[in-house]
């Protein structure tokens, strides 16, 4: 258990499906191997069946669940079989996975098989047949035929069971599949001795047992080829039996009774063996052990809920009983078998039980007498009705698999009339949107037409004002430059010239008309520097766009321009451009960031300008929006400024939309 728990935290640490697969495997095969007990092995498969139903509902876990539903079935736990069995049917359905619906079906079929509801058993293996027909499937078809055949013959149906074999017969030697192969001829070969053929039977069971040998060399499981191989002893005893040679029969049962751990691992057959050999020493008159061998059956079969083998030995045990003088007993006995023969409508059982009674219970021999002709003479017409049971489920399976097909088609016409129905009215709806939509943005693009025709006059104007300006002060520089510094340095020059012996008040005259000269020069170098370096016309304007910002966020503006940014060698168009740029970019994120802030900045980088806008919002998916007019404008004006765009974003960082020109 210490390593299957180590094996399944590895699985857990790798991603790879084959890996875990390959790992369930191990445990299973190591399952096989191993001398735990049976409960400890049943704890591991829950561990397991658990483990894989945690994993993706795909066609590798739910082969690995089949494995393990497999494994409860040799452990004989059949409710935790049926279970697991039901759980991947669902799985296979939701999958709409027609192989696995078949073999979940089949493997249903099998459980009530193994507790004679006859009934049942045939209705899944008919469905399963049904399935496997439409997947072409001649392996499973085979399988099929020799359940049908086994459930044929458990019901004293052997011409039934021998025909159906024989089909699958004819199917499976095209697969070469030597196990199948093996259950034809067994079963073949007990329908053939139910059916009184005796030696063709024994022919049969020759076949099936040089199968078994054949399988021993391709190394198929071991614990299935002994179990078969007991079956084969038990089989060909029955058949010595009934040719009452029953030393030969004692023979097989010992055969197969001296298989290894037979008790441990197989008790059903070992509980089998025990009775046929208990029955064939009672029959030479060799009563030793007998009773005890019979009760010990019977304890086994009852353990594991076998209520027709139950009859089976308890019918055998009032026998028995009968032959020891003990009639109350026996009677007692052999009246339990007859009950319970009668409940799954066994023939060859309710026949044996009242052969018996009509022949010891003296008081009510007339009753068992009269009981045993009705059964006797209707055997033929409950085989009959049987079949006719059997070709009825079958009917209904078809006709249940009609209407589920065309409630099918009703449905998937209802879908599709459904789908017509909300495409058109969905086309329509995006029509209508698409209209409005082709509206909305034709007003928009028609506002910031005028919008910018307005900005084009309004930078125009203010150009103009501002050349007018730049013109006035290069008027008034050269006025003062040309005109009155010439004045002051003429009148400087005169006066040095001039002789005078109040030296020291001419210099301070020279000094002080020299001082104005350089302040006049300053005066008009700076009037027509001023505007080369600093032009605030467009910074105004931002300044105004970014004041007038607000939005149900209540996300906060800020606006940086470097100063150093010579905005008279930046052409109007460009302006414009980068005013609506901004103007963009504050509008989406008005819109749609829920941001606490948002900072616009243009700086001075070498010989470009860079403008960075930033918010702390909750992103976008710039892949997924690069179709939107919004960025498709910016896109377009950033070509227009021969710069680089570049957009980032996301939920931890917001958005940040940089333009380098």
């Amino acid at each position: 258990m210490l390593s299957f728990f180590f094996l399944i935290q590895s699985c857990q640490k790798k991603k790879d499906p084959i890996d875990y697969k390959s790992q369930v495997l191990i445990i299973l095969n190591n399952l096989d191997s191993s001398i735990q007990k049976e409960t400890s092995k049943e704890r591991t498969l829950d561990t397991l069946s658990q483990y894989i139903l945690k994993h993706n509902n795909d066609s590798i876990s739910r082969n690995l669940i089949f494995k393990v539903a497999n494994k409860y079935y040799y452990l004989n736990k059949y409710d935790k079989y049926l279970k697991l069995t039901n759980k991947v049917l669902k799985l296979s359905t939701k999958k709409n996975d027609t192989s696995h619906i078949a073999k979940s079906l089949c493997y249903i079929g099998n459980y009530y098989d193994d507790k004679s509801s006859f009934d049942s058993a045939f209705s899944y293996y008919n469905k399963s047949e049904k399935l496997y027909k439409t997947l072409n499937d001649t392996l499973m078809l085979g399988m099929m035929s020799i359940l049908k055949g086994g459930v044929f013959f458990d019901t004293g149906n052997f011409a039934e069971s021998e025909t159906e074999t024989v089909k699958a017969l004819q199917l499976l030697s095209k697969t070469k599949n030597i196990d199948l192969v093996y259950n034809c001829y067994n079963l073949i070969a007990i329908s053939l001795k139910g059916l009184n053929n005796c030696k063709k039977a024994l022919d049969y069971f020759d076949l099936a047992l040089r199968q078994l040998d054949k399988l021993e060399k391709k190394n198929y499981p071991k614990g299935k080829i002994v179990k078969d191989r007991i079956a084969c002893y038990n089989n060909i005893g029955r058949v010595y039996q009934k040719m009452e040679n029953y030393q030969e029969a004692i023979n097989y049962y010992n055969k197969g009774l001296q298989t290894k751990n037979i008790k441990q691992d197989f008790p059903k057959s070992y509980a089998l063996l025990l009775d046929n050999l208990a029955y064939s020493k009672m029959k030479t008159g060799n009563y030793e052990d007998v009773e005890e061998l019979y009760f010990e059956s019977l304890k086994i079969r009852d353990s594991l809920g076998l209520e027709l083998s139950v009859a089976s030995s308890k019918i055998d045990i009032g026998e028995y009983y009968l032959i020891k003088k003990d009639t109350v007993k026996g009677l007692e006995y052999i009246k339990e078998g007859y009950l319970l023969s009668n409940k799954f409508k066994s023939s060859p059982y309710i026949i044996q039980s009242l052969k018996l009674l009509m022949e010891n219970d003296l008081k009510n021999k007339t009753y068992y007498t009269n009981q045993y002709l009705k059964i006797n003479d209707s055997i033929q017409e409950v085989e009959r009705n049987t079949r006719n049971k059997f070709a009825r489920i079958a009917y209904e399976t078809d006709q249940i698999e009609e209407k589920n097909e065309l409630l099918s088609k009703r449905n998937t016409n209802i879908l599709i009339g459904s789908g017509i129905i909300i495409f058109l009215l969905g086309s329509f709806f995006i029509v209508y949107r698409l209209k409005s939509r082709n509206k909305e943005l034709l007003f928009i693009k028609e506002q910031q037409e005028a919008n910018e025709k307005i900005y084009q006059l309004m930078l125009h104007q203010q150009s103009e004002t501002e050349q007018t300006r730049n013109e006035e002060r290069n008027r008034i520089a050269m006025e003062l430059h040309d005109g009155i510094v010439n004045s002051i340095f003429t009148t400087r020059f005169n006066l040095i010239q001039l002789e005078s012996e109040a030296t020291d008040k001419k210099e301070q005259l020279v000094k002080e008309l020299e001082k104005a000269e350089n302040e006049i020069r300053r005066v008009s170098h700076d009037l027509q520097q001023n505007l080369l370096v600093e032009d605030k016309t467009l910074t105004e304007i931002l300044v105004n766009l970014i004041d007038a910002q607000q939005n149900e966020f209540n996300t906060k503006f800020d606006l940086s321009v470097d100063k150093y940014i010579d905005w008279s060698s930046i052409s109007n168009d460009a302006k414009i451009h980068i005013y609506r740029i901004i103007q963009e970019s504050i509008q989406n994120s008005n819109k749609y960031s829920k941001a606490e802030r948002c900072c616009v900045f243009l700086l001075k980088t070498g010989d470009k300008i860079t403008l960075r806008i930033w918010d702390n919002g909750i992103g976008f998916n710039p892949e997924k929006a690069k179709q939107g007019i919004g960025l498709k404008n910016i896109k377009v004006r950033t070509k227009a400024l021969n710069g680089i765009l570049k957009i980032t974003s996301s939920s931890e960082k917001g958005t940040t939309i940089e333009i380098v020109f």
